[in-house]
């Protein structure tokens, strides 16, 4: 590992999460790695978002508060928080989640070990609002590197980047509703090498007002359908190919749509995309 300590950024893209912050920014300020700038920046929010940052941001200089002038969505502020950061490496984490203490320390020590690494992932717990309950999310083991944020688990919120490497792929697509981080991992599986460890460094929250649950949750599928559609159309692959291998791989486990058992759950697996498609052939 490299005796250097280069500067890390933390990305907050922010639409009304005030009422988390008190779980957020501790877990920022107290890193173990202290060579980090956070990059916040509010769309426009409607609650006091900018009022409780401004706590923070008076105590910790390290914390740099920003507004757009107009309400852009989650694509183009996560871009502009990019471009606002002067960090070698960096990572976004979701205003309602939080990290552990050690995060950037870990994402830091690997992502120096080889300079091809464009990636960085780790495990995380999945938590309900109130952090009452809480869960693990394991990644499948039988998946080979090369294939990791294709046919895998999706890495959560907090991957770190290599912005050597992010400068080679397209960067963020601001057309993304949502899935944007899918679409920017995967891109980034395209230009280095992807690294997954095994501690769980990142809380998510599963939060009611998200751009990916409840209602959205559909949006949100068909949008991360079309990250991996356009990392084929980028990777020279069949669409239908890898449709059908990533819909064989479920809670990390490869199942035989030849036996009946699995033949039900297959089934229950297309009736999601089955109906989009025939809701969008009803409005033609």
């Amino acid at each position: 590992m490299s005796t250097t300590s280069p500067l890390f950024s933390i990305l907050i893209a922010n639409y009304n999460n005030a009422k988390f912050f008190d779980d957020l920014f501790p877990s920022l300020i107290s890193q173990t790695y202290k060579n980090i700038e956070i990059i916040f920046v509010d769309d426009c929010s409607t609650d006091n978002s900018l009022e409780e940052v401004k706590k923070y941001a008076d105590q910790d200089p390290r914390i740099k508060v920003f507004k757009n002038n107009q309400n852009q969505g989650c694509a183009p502020t996560k871009k502009r928080c990019i471009e606002l950061s002067s960090g070698e490496y960096f990572g976004f984490v979701d205003p309602d989640d939080y990290i552990e203490k050690n995060a950037v320390e870990k994402m830091i020590n690997e992502l120096q070990k080889d300079s091809e690494i464009a990636l960085v992932c780790s495990r995380f717990y999945l938590h309900n609002e109130n952090l009452t309950e809480k869960q693990t999310i394991t990644q499948p083991q039988d998946i080979s590197e090369d294939k990791i944020l294709m046919f895998g688990l999706m890495p959560n919120a907090f991957s770190a980047f290599s912005r050597k490497q992010y400068n080679h792929t397209q960067g963020i697509d601001t057309t993304f509703k949502r899935a944007i981080d899918r679409d920017l991992v995967l891109k980034m599986e395209e230009v280095g090498r992807v690294i997954h460890i095994p501690d769980y460094l990142y809380h998510y929250r599963i939060n009611s007002n998200s751009i990916s649950h409840n209602l959205n949750a559909y949006r949100a599928q068909y949008w991360a359908w079309q990250a991996r559609y356009r990392a084929c159309e980028r990777r020279g692959l069949s669409k239908e190919d890898v449709f059908s291998e990533i819909m064989s791989y479920i809670d990390g486990k490869r199942f035989d749509f030849s036996t009946t058992a699995d033949y039900k759950l297959g089934k229950k697996l297309l009736a999601l995309p089955r109906w989009i498609k025939y809701k969008l052939l009803k409005r033609k």
